[in-house]
């Protein structure tokens, strides 16, 4: 049985062998006049065509320095290299000479190089799109690579233009900044402040600066001089980091919504938002001023403060030029923490909300012949609204108000004096609870919309604050 399977397997590849032997078709290569004329292997006189290919030919566009001793735009003759029409440019090896653009629609790949400066003092503006009477070039897009040295700016675009990928360091000015609808992502900038005793004050300006209706994603600003990252109205700053700059951390306009942002040891406050923005899933810390300053009308949502040199948080009326004060608009605070400031936890004006938020161990103690203590969890004005917070080890009121508020369902304990402190009866204060503060759970006494103290478990006042 078995001789018979293997003859049979024999005799099938008997059948096989010419099918593979003839699967490869005809090895003679064709002849000069193939029947594909643009795939021709062989040219005329028989010789193999070449395969080779120009950069230009891959990669379409102008290359930065030019070998061409006619093209004075782009071969450095000029003392800079002059984008003057459409298209897209690259470079091919460092650059030590600035890059001016005054045409629209234009790409600067800077291909993983450096456009550095290495002159004495300060340079021009290293990568410059035009701006002025002599026309505006818009829609710029600047991407991968690295800006380096002391240029007097680093990447200057104009409106509706992109930054994308590229790295500015040494610069004691504007690192990148850019006009309205703008996208600057994926950058990191650098400056040249050294944080000391001597560091002058902070300058007037921002490591990324974007106008109006911009947006700046997952980006970093270290050692400005100045404010880390500004945007005017309607921007948004998302998922990025402010660390060690002399001025604010983050800085918008009105309308802004910023989230997924750090921001840590900047000489002042650590996000500055004005009036209508909103701030999501933030954190500031070690901040020399506020870490949290917003105008009226604003939003956060689980936003920590912690161990700044000031409030927590603080909101404060908008002042509009030469204008009256805008004090009409609430601010919301939701899920927000803020522990270990030298002033008061959360410092609001009228008609604010606060809803699941945390105030613990703010404040300054105070010293014998110096400033007495000072710092509230919670300090507010009129008409607002605290619900579910928790006030705890501040140095003085866990909750400190005017007239017209609501403090309902919140816990305040151990902190220096009261648990609550009203300007007057002309508040509802219900269904708390304090324990341990030093002074005394509540003040005034309970009265007309203060519920009574009654122990939990002989309440019979379903309004009822417990003492504990």
């Amino acid at each position: 049985m078995k001789t018979t399977s293997i003859l049979r397997s024999l005799a099938a590849l008997t059948f096989l062998v010419p099918v593979l032997a003839f699967g490869q078709g005809q090895l003679t290569p064709p002849g000069a006049a193939s029947a594909y004329p643009n795939e021709r292997a062989l040219t005329p006189g028989g010789i193999p065509t070449p395969s080779m290919k120009t950069l230009m030919q891959i990669d379409a566009g102008e290359h930065i320095p030019s070998r061409d001793a006619d093209n004075t735009n782009l071969n450095g003759s000029l003392g800079y290299y002059l984008l003057a029409s459409p298209g897209r440019y690259y470079l091919t090896e460092n650059l030590d000479k600035r890059i001016f653009i005054t045409a629209e629609n234009v790409t600067l790949d800077l291909g993983g190089f450096e456009v550095r400066y290495g002159g004495v003092g300060t340079g021009p503006i290293a990568i410059e799109a035009q701006s002025g009477i002599a026309g505006t070039a818009n829609r710029t897009k600047v991407i991968n690579g690295r800006v380096r040295g002391t240029w007097s700016q680093g990447v200057k675009l104009n409106d509706d233009s992109v930054v994308s990928g590229v790295d500015v360091s040494g610069i004691n000015n504007y690192c990148i900044r850019v006009g309205d609808d703008s996208l600057v992502h994926q950058c990191r900038v650098r400056g040249a402040w050294v944080q000391s005793p001597q560091s002058p004050p902070p300058g007037p300006f921002s490591g990324i600066y974007a106008e109006e209706a911009s947006v700046i994603t997952s980006c970093t600003a270290t050692a400005i001089g100045g404010i880390g990252i500004m945007g005017t109205d309607n921007v948004r700053i998302a998922d990025c980091t402010v660390n060690l700059v002399a001025g604010c951390g983050i800085v918008t306009a009105h309308n802004a919504s910023v989230g997924g942002c750090s921001v840590r040891t900047c000489g002042s406050t650590g996000f500055d938002l004005n009036q209508g923005s909103v701030l999501m899933n933030s954190s500031a810390i070690n901040n020399g001023d506020p870490g949290v300053h917003v105008r009226n009308g604003c939003a956060l949502h689980n936003v920590t403060s912690l161990n700044n040199m000031d409030h927590g948080f603080w909101v404060e009326n908008t002042a509009v030029p030469n204008g009256p004060i805008v004090s009409d608009k609430a601010t919301n605070f939701v899920q927000c923490v803020a522990q270990g400031n030298t002033g008061d936890g959360f410092h609001a004006t009228s008609d604010c909300s606060f809803t699941h938020c945390t105030a613990d161990k703010n404040g300054s103690t105070g010293q014998i012949g110096g400033p007495p203590a000072s710092g509230d969890g919670f300090n507010f004005s009129d008409k607002c609204r605290l619900t579910n917070c928790v006030a705890s080890n501040n140095a003085r009121d866990g909750f400190f108000g005017g007239n017209g508020n609501t403090i309902d369902q919140c816990s305040a304990s151990s902190n220096g004096a009261f648990g609550v402190e009203v300007a007057s009866d002309q508040n509802i204060v219900t269904r708390n609870t304090f324990r341990s503060n030093t002074t005394a759970p509540v003040q005034p006494v309970p009265a007309n919309g203060i519920a009574p103290l009654q122990l939990p478990f002989g309440a019979t006042n379903p309004f009822a604050n417990f003492g504990l």
